[in-house]
């Protein structure tokens, strides 16, 4: 802007002011803002050292670019926070109940202001300055309203409006409640008269917030899923989760702030070029009220792999775009233009990417679409939510004193690992006995390679296991039948296992003190029902690691073992089946399939959760000759993998990877790979 209008003539003081009326900012962030305000600052130094300006504002707000805080939240009915119309501006300050110095409660206030008094930004400031500077000298309305007569050119109207809201700022800093709410009109105000129709712009640039669905809070999920419900983009589905407020939150701009000859360009993630749950967003209709109100047509890509560091933690692309006609398909460019390479330093400037980055033309990214789900989506299950581990996860401790340790009774000790989060990190862990009964192995992710367990971990698992008790000599029931059922510690008393009882009240009294959920500890454990639904403990059972680089999955077999939330497992009527399941999990051709799936992260694709089973894997018919051949192939290759030697204190990568290279040597791993890809494609 000042380079621009240096050529036209303009002076340094005309430039200052005109590039802070014509480049504006918005961003939720307090300190964002305040860092955005000095940058801005800085950039107009060259002009303001020249020649002063006068009073200049600079138009960085803090303000919610959404706006969701004009509109009423259907679920609430509550008063919404702010409301706006062409001819005013209104805020609406609630009810404040106080305790000191002697309770009572502050009545709601409304701040009234006229939007052509919040059009002028530098008006709009001194307007509110002086409206506190008057309250906190308690000058009258009357001295307020002849500064208004003497330094504004407000009309009759607007200065009788503004005079009954500074009545009202003055009774709110009585109260002591001023200061904040002028703060809160300068910046709520921003948003609506930058969207505006006299103000909306003609680029609109940013970085939106990338938010998942399934990472949101209730409130906010909620408010999400119905906006885009409205706006046309809610894919839901078995993408819902992956949905992202990037995608509302672009569209949502368009249709505020940009002009309808206008262009813009956001960051966003790269999922956005190809991945089913932007597939809405990407037709670029900007709808209000059920109806396409214009569309956007993305003209231009640029994509920034997982290799151009540092940058963001997970692949990323801008996306240019502009509006286009609503009663016309908008078509995706052929291309994009993809950079390669390492950045210098995080905050690299323009010349230092160029230096350091290469582009090339590449095709646009084909659209990931699911096909016909595998029937072992429904069948399979993530496993128990066990934390916090030091007060499920128990290690044998020695017995205080000389006597050597019951094995039926044994001791135990809270497991301390390097992983703990805070609070728990810093509590002292459990320690006690307990009977013998209830200490289960437990299979976390890195307890799985391919085809092979590594190790396991044991916990205390609260199963009442007797369905009944009876008199094995008698063979006479003495007490009637009850439900097998997870127990908490007066439930485990009241069944006669003290030991565990007591063990239970240590744990549900730490998880009292240091939780930051409702639920009880015995709810936690069983958030779900995950751990419930893993008993009675089936005999065969294929569990899958949820995340890494390479997926690892395994045969478990006859051993009474807990599945943890990392991995997610299946009970099968038979080790062929298992067999079966195991050599298509693990193989290349399942892993390079899924991909197109996943949410690409710093490292790479790295969740596989079920989006295995948006692959064709068949149920396995024990009459398929191929199947058998699989199964069949996946015995050897469990063979392969127990012979390899993995030391105790082994890393679970490095193992992993000394199995997969074992097979890949013996040579199964390619006939493995051979036929999966004949599964596959329907043998």
């Amino acid at each position: 802007m000042l380079k621009a209008e240096d050529v036209a003539g303009l002076s340094p003081a005309a430039s200052a002011r005109k590039a802070a009326e014509k480049v504006a900012g918005i961003d939720v962030h307090p300190v964002a803002v305040i860092f955005a305000r000095v940058t801005y600052l800085l950039a107009l130094m060259p002009a303001l050292r020249q020649e002063h300006p006068g009073d200049i504002a600079l138009p960085v707000y803090l303000g919610n670019a959404l706006q969701w805080d004009l509109t009423q939240p259907a679920e609430k009915g509550d008063q919404p926070d702010f409301l706006a119309s062409d001819e005013m501006l209104e805020i609406f300050v609630p009810t404040l109940d106080v305790a000191k110095p002697e309770p009572q409660r502050l009545l709601p206030a409304t701040l009234r202001f006229p939007t052509t008094m919040a059009a002028d930004a530098l008006l709009f400031d001194r307007i509110l300055d002086n409206m506190i500077r008057f309250g906190e000298r308690s000058e009258s309305s009357a001295n307020f309203a002849a500064w208004m007569d003497r330094e504004t050119a407000a009309s009759a109207a607007d200065r009788l409006v503004l005079g009954e809201t500074y009545g009202v700022m003055r009774r709110l800093q009585g109260e002591g409640r001023n200061h904040i709410w002028g703060y809160v009109a300068r910046n709520l105000a921003r948003p609506v008269w930058l969207a505006s129709e006299a103000q909306k712009a003609d680029v609109v640039i940013g970085n939106p917030p990338w938010v998942s669905y399934r990472y949101m809070s209730g409130a906010f999920k909620s408010r999400f899923r119905n906006e885009c419900q409205a706006a046309g983009l809610w894919v839901g589905g078995k993408v819902a989760t992956q949905q992202d407020l990037a995608a509302y939150f672009h569209l949502r701009a368009a249709a505020l702030y940009l002009r309808r000859t206008g262009r813009m360009a956001l960051v966003m993630p790269y999922a956005a070029l190809s991945r089913q749950a932007w597939s809405l967003f990407r037709k670029g209709e900007v709808k209000r009220a059920g109806h396409v109100e214009f569309r956007l047509r993305f003209t231009e890509g640029w994509t920034f792999g997982p290799d151009v560091q540092p940058l963001f933690p997970v692949p990323s692309c801008v996306l240019f775009a502009e509006v286009h006609d609503a009663s016309a398909a908008a078509l995706l460019p052929a291309q994009v233009q993809a950079f390669t390479g390492t950045l210098p330093r995080r905050n690299a400037n323009a010349p230092e990417a160029d230096a350091h980055l290469s582009v090339a033309t590449a095709s646009w990214p084909a659209e990931a679409t699911i096909r016909p789900e595998s029937p072992y989506r429904r069948s399979f299950r993530q496993g128990a939510t066990l934390v916090p581990r030091r007060l499920v996860f128990v290690e044998p401790t020695p017995m205080p004193g000389m006597l050597p340790p019951n094995p039926d009774f044994p001791m135990v000790r809270g497991r301390v690992g390097t992983q703990d989060k805070a609070p728990w990190k810093t509590v002292k862990p459990p320690q006690g006995t307990v009977e013998k009964d209830f200490l289960y192995p437990v299979l976390l992710g890195e307890s799985i390679a391919p085809f092979r367990v590594l190790t396991s971990q044991q916990a205390v698992i609260p199963w009442d296991m007797e369905g009944h008790r009876t008199n094995p000599d008698l063979r006479i029931e003495v007490e009637p039948a009850r439900k097998q059922q997870l127990m908490d510690s007066k439930e485990a008393a009241k069944q006669g296992y003290p030991r565990l009882a007591q063990w239970l009240e240590i744990t549900e009294a730490l998880w009292e003190q240091y939780k930051r959920s409702s639920m009880s500890f015995l709810e936690q454990g069983d958030y779900y029902g995950k751990l419930s639904r893993q008993f009675p403990i089936a005999s065969i059972r294929v569990v899958y690691t949820k995340s890494g680089t390479n997926l690892a999955a395994c045969t478990i077999q006859e051993l009474p073992a807990i599945i943890d939330q990392q991995l997610y497992w299946t009970a099968v009527e038979s080790v062929e089946e298992a067999r079966y399941l195991c050599g298509i999990l693990n193989s290349e051709t399942l892993r390079s399939s899924v991909e197109q799936f996943q949410v690409q992260g710093q490292w790479g694709a790295r969740h596989f959760d079920k989006y295995v089973f948006n692959l064709p894997i068949p149920r396995f018919d024990a009459g398929n000759p191929l199947h058998g051949e699989l199964a069949q192939a996946s015995r050897t290759a469990e063979a392969v993998a127990s012979a390899v030697q993995v030391r105790e204190d082994e890393h679970f990568t490095r193992a992993r990877a000394r199995i997969r290279a074992a097979l890949a040597e013996h040579g199964i791993a390619a006939q493995l790979e051979r036929l999966v890809g004949e599964v596959f494609k329907g043998g």
